[in-house]
Parts: structure tokens; sequence; C-alpha cells
């Protein structure tokens, strides 16, 4: 039972755990967690003497009938000595001699009767009291608690999975990957677009989505599948765009090793953008993974600095092509002078590292004009462009001929001067890039 009492405990010891603690505290002969099935009841877990109550955990479903009498509030939550109260139903009563029994039901949120917590002694216990039900009533409560975090799971795993199987009949089109424009703070033009993945009912928003994936190990797949959709907009890229892709940091070391076994995928089309939320488990492994990929033309970007605990590490640790400033010290930037110190630093970290700064969440014009005093090299945001899921919209962005596009009109209606505060710019930052109509398609 993951997260009770011990959240590092795998699966079921949780759960042993549970009955133990109530077998000894009772001094019951067995206590056991049963589950209610259409074919009778099985057994979860047990603790005690289990052999001569017959009792085999995860084993073929048994006859339920003092389960369902007790669930449906039939017999009492306790009975001191079974031979002057009469119960029907008890499992095996006549071969195991259950002389005592105290129980509760358990029921998963809503209502829904799962099973039971009860115990049971070969002798009468007159000691059996309203109290200790009140302590089998606790346990079940936790019991259900993590029950339905269970099951909740169990749906998550069924929805993703089902999610993730549908690319294989390509039936992908309910997720949506919307892209928003980086645009150059100098002149004016998109310097590539970041993919941004929309999922239908009932999932929740992309974070969300893909930490419930990660919970129940598929965040791999998952993740593969939101490139796969996204990977088509490089045949549309115009010179020098890139494609901006979020991956995370485990997800990425997969990536970039099979990645490495391929020979034509563009790489100098791609960003691979790394949040600063997830922590790195190893560094080394990251590294030797990406070099070659960098060589070849890959870059790397910090997403959301400034936004968690990981901010310097990953860029100290990385050495990104882009830094991206996440939209909470960008929001208000312009009247908040511990904002713009805060962005400097990054900035003038960046410059020292040869990377390039990206505003992000940029939607009001006077932020928009702040970061380009502070000599910022690009931005993103609301103001600029939302995401869109429409190719018409996109194709003012991204092309073969990005100044016919009409980006420098919208540059200009935003406020984007031409020439703006010196600041050195990085080789990376506009590396050279031949688009190709049908770019291969990653494993």
């Amino acid at each position: 039972m993951k997260g009770l009492f011990d959240p590092a405990d795998p699966g079921p010891v949780g759960l042993d755990r549970v009955v133990a603690l109530a077998q000894r505290h009772l001094g019951l002969d067995v206590v056991f967690v049963a589950e209610l099935t259409g074919a009778g009841q099985v057994y979860r877990a047990a603790a005690g003497d289990v052999a001569s109550f017959n009792i085999v955990v995860d084993g073929p479903a048994c006859d339920a009938a003092f389960s369902r009498r007790l669930v449906a509030g039939e017999v009492p939550s306790f009975i001191g000595d079974t031979a002057t109260e009469c119960v029907g139903g008890l499992p095996g009563a006549c071969e195991a001699h259950v002389g005592s029994v105290i129980g509760v039901p358990l029921r998963l949120s809503g209502g829904t009767p799962y099973g039971v917590l009860c115990g049971f002694s070969h002798a009468a216990d007159s000691t059996l009291d309203e109290r200790d039900v009140g302590f089998m009533s606790m346990l079940g409560e936790l019991i259900a608690y993590d029950l339905d975090g269970r099951r909740s799971e169990e749906l998550i795993r069924e929805d993703i999975l089902r999610l993730i199987e549908n690319e294989s009949v390509q039936v992908t089109q309910n997720i949506e990957i919307a892209y928003q424009p980086i645009i150059d703070l100098l002149r004016g033009h998109c310097l590539g677009i970041e993919a941004l993945a929309r999922f239908p009912e009932p999932f929740a928003g992309p974070d969300v989505t893909l930490a419930a994936a990660r919970t129940v190990g598929l965040a791999l797949e998952l993740e593969r599948l939101l490139i796969v959709q996204a990977w088509k907009m490089i045949a549309l890229l115009g010179p020098g765009q890139f494609l901006a892709l979020n991956v995370s940091p485990e997800a990425l070391v997969e990536l970039a090793r099979r990645a490495n076994l391929r020979e034509d995928l563009p790489l100098s089309q791609l960003v691979v953008e790394v949040t600063e939320h997830q922590v790195v488990e190893s560094y080394a492994a990251l590294h030797s993974e990406l070099a070659p990929l960098r060589e070849r033309g890959l870059r790397i970007a910090v997403d959301d600095a400034g936004a968690g605990y990981a901010s310097l590490r990953h860029v100290l640790e990385l050495r990104p092509d882009f830094i991206k400033v996440d939209r909470w010290l960008i929001d208000g930037i312009a009247d908040d002078h511990a904002r713009r110190v805060a962005v400097g630093a990054f900035l003038s970290l960046a410059l020292d590292l040869g990377s390039s700064v990206v505003a992000e969440g940029v939607e009001r014009p006077a932020d928009l004009a702040a970061v380009r005093s502070l000599g910022l090299h690009a931005a993103q945001g609301y103001l600029l462009g939302r995401p869109t899921t429409s190719q018409a919209a996109l194709s003012q962005w991204i092309g073969p001929s990005p100044a016919a596009q009409g980006h420098a009109p919208l540059a200009a209606r935003n406020g984007l001067a031409r020439t703006r505060k010196t600041a050195a710019r990085p080789n990376t930052a506009a590396r050279p890039a031949t688009p190709r109509k049908r770019p291969a398609t990653p494993s």
C-alpha cells in the first residue's frame, strides 16, 4: 500500500503492515483485508494464523456471505462470542472454530463498496468493544484512501495507455499540438516555435497529465508520442528557424540515446527545452548522450529559469544555448526593480556562457519594452503571438521567407525596434540550417 505509513514502501508492504498492526493491537488470531468480487471475495492481505482459517492471500475467490452481510449492515461490527450470538455466513466457522469476530466495511470514495477489514479469533473474546471498532474504522479509512489512490492510478494508466495505443492505429487527432512563436528582439523576426501539447478530455493540462503519466510509468511513451506529433512542423520551418520541444530530463537521456543511433535527424532545427522544475538524476549520463548530438547541431534550452530549485545548476551543468526566464519574473518587470535585477543576473551569466536569454510570458507592452531595454535576445508570450493550432496563423511566422510573411510589420506594432541596447549575441542563436521537406521521424 504505497504511501501508507511509509511513502517509500512499494505496493503491498504498507497494507501488510496495517493488518499486522491491527492483529497485534487487538490480540486477534488473524486480521485480513478481503475484496468483494463477482465470484465471492479475494483476500488481499492477512496477518496472524492464516493457515488455521484457510486464508490464502491473492488466491481464488471464496465464499463472501459474511463479508457481504457486514457491508450491508446486517451483522454487528463485533461479536465477542459466536456461541451465544448466532451469525450466519462465517467462512469455515465449523472447521476453523471462529469464536470472536470484529470487522468494518471498506468503501471507496462515493460510497462504492470495496470489501472488509476483519479480525477473527478461535476463542471467545469478551474484551472486544466499540473502541476496537473505532480503531478498525480508522485503519479502514486509511486503507480506503490508499485504495482510492490506486484505483485512480489504474484509471489514469488505462486512459494514457489508450491514448498511446491509438498512435499505432493513427488515431492521434485527439491530441493537438499548439505552437507559439519565439521572437528575436533585435530583428523582429521569428526565431522558432515552441510545441505545446493540448490533451482531450478527461485529461488535464500538459503538466498535470505528464506528471500523472510519470506516476504510472508511462511518461517516456507519452513524451515520445508528443514529439512524433510535433515533428511534422520541421518541414515547414524557414532557414535558421527551429522547433522547440519540452522534454523531461529522464526522457531526454533515453531519447538522446536513440537519436545517437540515427544519422538522418535534422538536429540543427531542434531546440530541446529542459524544465528546471525537475531533477536531473545524472548530469554525467545526460552529457554523455547529448554531447554528440550537440556537435551535430542540437541546441539546448533551460526552461522556466527562476521558477524552481534547479535554475543555476541546470544552467551551469548544461551550458544551454538558450536560458528561458520564467513568466513570474517577467510579468510586472517594468514596475519592479528587483525583477529587473534578477533577470539582469541571468543575462550576465548567459553572456559569459555564450547563451541567449528568452523572456517567457510577455503580455504587456511595458514589460516587452523593459526586457528589450535590458538587452534580452528574444521574447515569447501572448503579446507577440498566442499558441495556435491553425496552419494559417502559423504561416505568418514560419516559412521559407520570414521577411515576406509579415514578421517585421507585426513586430513594429508591438514595439520591437530595429536597434536596441547592444549585447553580445552568441553564434548559436541563429545557427544556419537547411530545411528538409520530409524530415526523418524520431523512433
